[in-house]
């Protein structure tokens, strides 16, 4: 048997999430994997950058900005969904009074 964490009937007291920056989180995360899967726009050899053909650097610059999109995904979806926070066990959400 599992034991439940008590929330104290407060998880309907959280302010929804914004699915506005929601949908805009996962646009973010689902460019690179478009970009990526249309391998004829980069499956060639010029232009050469440093002796590099353009699929290696194409594929490493992707790298880059893999990380930098998911990092704004990240920063959008902490924005879309307030926190409430918790007792220092977990076991239960702090009222305002609390938090003070």
């Amino acid at each position: 048997m599992s034991k439940v964490a008590d929330t104290g009937g407060h998880h309907h007291d959280a302010p929804p999430a914004n699915k506005a920056l929601l949908a805009l989180a996962g646009v973010l995360l689902a460019i690179p994997v478009v970009a990526l899967l249309l391998v004829g726009t980069y499956a060639r050899k010029d232009p050469v950058l440093a002796g590099f053909p353009f699929f290696i650097w194409y594929q490493f610059l992707w790298v880059f900005l893999c990380s930098g999109l998911t990092y704004s995904a990240y920063r959008i979806v902490l924005r879309a969904r307030p926190h409430r926070p918790m007792n220092k066990d977990g076991s239960r959400f702090v009222d305002e009074e609390e938090a003070r």
